[in-house]
């Protein structure tokens, strides 16, 4: 691959090479190619760009410029600068009369109107209104200084102005999109993350109200040992009060820790795919830890999701394997795994079907495995296997190979809805932890599957950016 781009580069440098030789610019029209390149370079912003555009043909050949930008937002022409006034006002920039827009070059009776175009490849990043790459028009008078070979010498700057100004613009749009998101962060700890946290407090005070509510059974039950001999009428009432409490406490009590436990997911999910450093850094940003998985990951989801696989008519077959949880030493960003799991089995409830096994026997199943692979990532690097198995039609080799890849989507997904964007998450979690990820088709149906590396250096900080 690297070799073949290499010929297809230097076949395209020779194509651009006897282009030039046959341009056969003047040497004065070559240095003001270079002005404008080292120019474009060394300023950054759009403004000194548009300056740039009507002072160099000014200065080299002594004509005069206006140039227009069509808006990219409201696909409106605007003139935003001249070589005889330089910059203009934003109030100034709408004009009644604009030259119209053109894909050629035109003419009028003192000028010549050339179209800029912009950079094809970059379209899809920063799309213009009307769906075309004009970015805007350059005017050149008066048209009298103008020959056919200096036409052409401006119908190639025109070119190059439109290269540099998608570019900038597309870097003026990123800088906006950083903001927003810098903002967005903002945002989001100020009325998502602290909020939240209120809600640690109410628990706590349930679990103090539901402790103060067992103290009163306690004590209710001991007044009932007291009025045994007294007054058995009493005695009785008490006791009906009694069961009535112990029955509401034990529900408040089940509700309790239900609530409980889906605050601790929810907000481990929130903390992890919402942290700042991602934002901050343009990627994943690991806060390892050790983790038991079967305890601290697996269980947990495996309760949340038994019940909806048991809707779904599928058989869960939970096999950890041989492997004491004490010789599993995994550090991982406990969040992202979590939710790499979350991934697999959200699928899993989508894509189970039912198949019919060598016995004739309908089966819908989901299989969870784990195992140690011996030097895996090298002598003395093992790796933990973390598989699940899904009944249903197998994929095709091919399939299986871009499964992982954004915005696919098997042929066997049916009707189910999706974006294909859930697996190629765990693709890049699982990557950015030193492991990797496949999808084995087996007879009854597919085993996706992922690898991480055995046990991280004691001294690992941390958090790291991977």
């Amino acid at each position: 691959m690297s070799r073949k781009a290499l010929e297809e580069m230097a076949a395209r440098v020779r194509e651009k090479k006897s282009a030039y030789e046959r341009y056969n610019f003047e040497r004065l029209q070559e240095e003001a190619f270079a002005t404008f390149f080292d120019l474009a370079q060394e300023y950054t912003s759009l403004e000194n760009l548009y300056l740039i555009c009507v002072t160099v043909p000014k200065e080299f050949f002594q004509l005069e410029s206006r140039l227009y930008v069509l808006h990219h937002k409201s696909g409106r022409l605007e003139k935003v600068c001249t070589s005889e006034e330089g910059l203009l006002p934003d109030a100034q920039r709408p004009d009644s009369a604009m030259p119209a827009l053109a894909e050629k070059i035109t003419e009028t009776d003192h000028s010549y109107i050339l179209p800029i175009r912009g950079n094809v490849a970059l379209t899809q990043w920063l799309p213009f209104a009307g769906g075309h790459a004009i970015l805007g028009l350059f005017e050149i008078y008066p048209k009298d200084r103008v020959d056919d070979k200096g036409l052409f010498f401006l119908e190639k700057f025109s070119n190059r102005i439109g290269y540099n100004l998608h570019q900038k613009l597309l870097l003026q749009q990123n800088i906006q999109h950083i903001k927003f998101i810098n903002q967005l962060v903002a945002d989001i700890e100020h009325n998502v993350i602290s909020p939240n946290l209120y809600y640690k407090l109410f628990l706590l005070r349930l679990k103090k109200a539901i402790e103060n509510y067992r103290e009163l059974q306690d004590k209710l039950r001991d007044l009932i040992m007291f009025t045994q001999t007294q007054d058995s009428t009493l005695c009785r009432d008490l006791c009906e009060v009694y069961h009535l409490l112990s029955t509401d406490n034990d529900e408040l009590e089940e509700e309790y820790h239900a609530l409980k436990k889906h605050y601790e997911h929810t907000s481990l999910f929130l903390e992890t795919l919402l942290r700042r450093d991602h934002f901050e850094k343009g990627t994943y940003v690991l806060r390892r830890q050790p983790c038991n998985f079967r305890t601290e990951i697996i269980q947990p989801l495996l309760e949340r999701y038994m019940p909806i696989f048991a809707k779904a008519g599928i058989t869960v077959d939970n096999k950890l394997g041989d492997i004491p949880d004490e010789e599993v030493t995994l550090f991982v960003d406990k969040g992202l795994i979590s939710q790499v799991f979350e991934n697999l089995f959200s699928n899993a409830v989508k894509y189970t079907r039912e198949v019919e096994d060598a016995r004739g026997q309908k089966i819908k199943m989901v299989s969870y495995h784990r195992n140690i692979l011996k030097n895996h990532f090298g002598e003395g690097i093992h790796g933990v296997r973390f598989s699940i198995f899904t009944t249903g039609e197998p994929l095709s080799p091919e399939e299986a190979k871009k499964l992982f890849e954004e915005g696919f989507r098997a042929s066997n997904v049916g009707r189910e809805k999706g974006t294909g964007h859930g697996l190629h998450f765990v693709k890049n979690v699982v990557e950015i932890h030193g492991g990797e990820v496949g999808c084995e088709p087996k007879k009854y149906g597919n085993t996706i599957y992922f690898i991480l590396p055995l046990k991280a250096s004691q001294d690992m900080p941390p958090s790291e950016n991977a």
